[in-house]
């Protein structure tokens, strides 16, 4: 007995060690399928060389190459399959893995990542290059590294075909170059869906030939807010995107295995459009501008013969710059103030016979999505509130106001992607409202975001009229959106999308069971160096105590207390000095009074201190 006994223990502890190698050594982000250690590694040098067994993998081949020199200097050589595969590392195709799934061996002697499709060896690669030191992603040479890989088995695919992250450059306008690092830092972590959200109350950003206005006018205005009292700060803003620059970055994208999806708002969201054409709203007499204030503007497109033309026209255009098979047009946040005062709106209304001015909407998306769909062979995405009057047949809905549209579209048989606000919007605060940087006004906290799971919520909400097993192939994916109506410039862009970006990642790519909080934390260890790297400004929160209690609460309140660095103990105080490993590790909330002050911090178990002190009075 005493001998079984021991061989459990010993299996455990084993299997222990076996998950600390995974977090330690390994560190991939998102968490592979299957991932098994072995001894040893495989060292890349001057003498190794890529062999591709099949010609459609040439340019994933010529991009790594280029890539390792740069951060390297060694010029590795490519092959064909006739070379000895020796030191080498070999591109292979085999029929049968999953769309995007890939299979990777590391031994001493090499490196082979098998895949169905490009896309799957593709995602090998990145495996590969987050198995390496993490100076791999750097702009220059770095001297004196072992270009070790260390050995393991992976067999991988993702959970969801959509994997998403979003960017509002309408209310703020981002460089181009900044558009092209997102779309790479994507890639690294296996997402696949870039939504580029380009038109807005506050900024038309994208040229359109046949409409030189939408951005001699539209794209500028002359002020932005400073506060959420809307309050302006007198300086001009804006910028657009000319098409040479949509090629550029759709052609960037292609090559890192990214759909760029466009997003054209209509019928709301229109001011930077109707103050430089005025025929597409309600009332063209009137004198427009652009918007210089946030909030939802009750100035819509009016659905008349010119807008309609006008849509088609901007459509047409971007046929040839965006081949994504998804455009998305938005759909919300469309007030029908004007369209109750419109005399065309109401006569329109008469002729479709229409009882109510939000069925007008619905004829909106309806027209537009048969256009697109007959004309450009495109899928139509939109905001949930597409199906808040009748479904839009062949439409996605996009669930932004928590679960209830989602679970709606699903029981009709509809496609959804899941971006609920509370877990899914990167403009939120992630560490103290009270000292970050103005932001949207909920609380969104790394945890929070890592532990959302789309299915889990969408049975939860589905009480009534269950979801069938069938029925959650309708789930397409999850997305996190950068909303920028407070992030005014791209360092303050990556430090909200970051690290947060990266657990989103990973909800897109693992299964449910396949995640783990603390395994996450661990390997965020590794992925900070990489995004050191990558010159990433992301948030340094992982590293903070972080408070976490109700403020509207009346004193005496309780407060718990957080930290997300890895096995870190906090120590506190509450008599106004600074915490040392000495003082009482936090276990519990704390109860707190009117006046009381806290200092909180982390500790290593070798005693070494985690981030700042943090300084909190109530």
């Amino acid at each position: 007995m005493k001998k079984y006994l021991w061989i459990f223990i010993v299996s455990v502890v084993n299997i222990h060690s076996l998950f600390a190698k995974q977090n330690e050594v390994y560190g991939i982000i998102p968490k592979p399928a299957v991932l098994i250690p072995a001894d040893g590694q495989f060292v890349i040098n001057k003498r190794t060389t890529v062999i591709i067994e099949n010609e459609q993998f040439d340019e994933i081949a010529k991009n790594f190459v280029t890539q390792f020199k740069r951060a390297t200097g060694y010029h590795l050589t490519i092959k064909d399959s006739s070379f000895n595969s020796s030191n080498s590392i070999i591109f292979k195709k085999i029929e049968g893995l999953p769309l995007e799934g890939y299979e990777l061996s590391v031994t001493p002697k090499n490196i082979i990542i098998q895949a169905s499709e490009s896309n799957g060896v593709f995602y090998g690669l990145q495996s590969i290059l987050q198995l390496l030191p993490p100076q791999i992603y750097g702009d220059k040479i770095t001297k004196n590294i072992k270009w070790s890989v260390p050995c393991c088995v992976i067999k991988d695919a993702p959970r969801f075909a959509y994997r998403g992250l979003m960017l509002d450059v309408g209310r703020y306008f981002m460089p181009k170059e900044f558009v092209l690092k997102l779309i790479d830092l994507m890639a690294m972590h296996k997402q696949n869906m870039f939504h580029w959200h380009l038109t807005e109350d506050q900024g038309w950003r994208i040229e359109i030939k046949k409409y030189p206005l939408l951005t001699e006018i539209g794209a500028f205005r002359k002020e932005s807010p400073v506060d959420k009292t809307n309050k302006g700060d007198g300086i001009r803003h804006g910028g657009f995107y000319t098409q040479e620059d949509v090629r550029e970055i759709v052609e960037y994208a292609r090559q890192r295995y990214v759909t760029v999806i466009p997003e054209i708002e209509l019928p709301g969201h229109a001011v930077a459009a109707i103050a430089s054409y005025p025929q597409l709203s309600c009332f063209p007499d009137r004198k427009y501008e652009v918007a210089t204030t946030v909030g939802i503007k009750k100035d819509v497109f009016c659905p008349n013969a010119f807008t309609f033309q006008f849509f088609e026209d901007v459509f047409t255009e971007l046929f040839t710059l965006f081949p994504s098979p998804y455009y998305h047009i938005g759909g919300d946040e469309c007030p029908t103030d004007n369209w109750e005062k419109c005399s065309h709106c109401q006569n329109l209304m008469k002729i479709l016979g229409l009882q109510k001015e939000n069925e007008l909407h619905t004829f909106f998306v309806a027209r537009m999505e048969k256009f697109l769909r007959e004309k450009g062979g495109k899928t139509v995405i939109g905001w949930d509130e597409i199906i808040d009057n009748a479904s839009v047949p062949n439409t996605i809905v996009m669930a932004y106001r928590g679960h209830a549209r989602a679970v709606k579209a699903i029981q009709q048989n509809q496609y959804t992607i899941l971006t609920p606000n509370r877990w899914c919007y990167l403009d939120y605060y992630q560490e103290d409202p009270d000292t970050e940087e103005l932001s949207m006004s909920l609380f969104l906290p790394l945890s929070k975001v890592y532990n959302y799971d789309p299915v889990s919520y969408i049975y939860s909400y589905a009480v009534e009229t269950p979801i069938k097993p069938e029925q959650e192939k309708y789930i397409l994916g999850q997305q996190g959106c950068i909303w920028t109506e407070y992030i005014s410039n791209p360092k303050r862009a990556e430090y909200m999308a970051f690290p947060r970006a990266v657990a989103m990642s990973e909800i897109g790519w693992s299964s449910k069971e396949n995640k783990d909080w603390d395994s996450f934390c661990k390997r965020m260890i590794k992925e900070f160096k990489r995004l050191d790297q990558k010159n990433v400004n992301y948030s340094k929160a992982f590293y903070h105590v972080i408070f976490n209690y109700n403020r509207e609460a009346p004193f005496p309140k309780k407060v718990a207390l957080s930290l997300d660095y890895p096995e870190a103990k906090i120590h506190y105080t509450t008599n106004g000095r600074k915490p040392t490993p000495h003082s009482p590790i936090y276990s519990d909330s704390i109860v707190v009074t009117k006046g009381d002050i806290i200092k909180a911090v982390g500790y290593t178990k070798k005693g070494t201190k985690i981030g700042d002190i943090i300084t909190k009075q109530f």
